[in-house]
């Protein structure tokens, strides 16, 4: 158990998300920011907790029985998904070469994040559960969790360890600004800003290769 616990927090960690952590040096300039800030984030935790439970409850529940009878399929998905992450990585990498880097976050998006707490706390598990539905490395590592038989508990807790891995660095960046001096928080915020824009996309394409290849690797 221990060594699925520390599968789904590595995989966590590589779930880098570059629209939430851009999301946040917009909400620590706003009125209120670490409220703000954790109404966003417990949307995003809400939304991975309840995507994850139903993979891993009902879909992996499904996948287990379905395996048993055609021992193929999860190893045929596993292939299907490294390539996916492996064409992810070099259209992004074209992207890079072309000069195409991430912009500033659409005008629709910004402007939801000066809306109401309600509409906040949507947005941040919106955004998750689009991005979870598209990755399918969460898909599969929910399904897996799924076919451990771990009791409702265990199974709560590990995918509660995917979902705080999948949020640490929102959660630094939020740390981070609280233990900055007032005085050079801008400056912080700056920072962030200019490190997403320069070294998002590169992340994206380290982490999405290394994954399709260790996904090939295993299926």
């Amino acid at each position: 158990m221990l060594r699925l616990f520390i599968s789904l927090a590595i995989l966590g960690l590589s779930a880098v998300d570059p629209v939430g952590i851009g999301i946040m040096p917009v909400l620590l300039v706003q009125k209120h920011p670490y409220k703000r800030a954790l109404i966003f984030l417990s949307g995003s935790f809400t939304a991975l907790m309840l995507m994850g439970l139903v993979f891993a409850k009902g879909i992996g529940t499904f996948v287990l029985h379905f395996e048993h009878a055609n021992s193929w399929f999860l190893p045929g998905v596993e292939r299907a998904a490294g390539v996916i992450l492996l064409c992810v990585a070099t259209v992004t990498f074209m992207r890079l070469k072309s000069g195409k880097t991430e912009g500033e976050l659409p005008s629709k998006t910004r402007k939801w994040l000066k809306l109401n707490h309600l509409k906040l706390f949507l947005l941040g598990g919106l955004i998750v559960a689009v991005q979870s539905v598209l990755d399918v490395v969460f898909v599969i590592a929910m399904v897996r969790a799924g076919q451990f038989s771990l009791s409702n508990l265990s199974l709560v807790a590990a995918v509660a360890t995917y979902a705080v891995a999948a949020l640490v660095i929102q959660i630094a960046v939020v740390l981070a600004f609280r233990l900055t001096p007032t005085a050079e928080r801008d400056k912080f915020l700056a920072r962030v800003q200019k490190l997403l824009k320069n070294y998002a996309s590169q992340a994206l394409v380290a982490i999405s290769l290394i994954l399709g290849i260790v996904l090939l690797a295993l299926a």
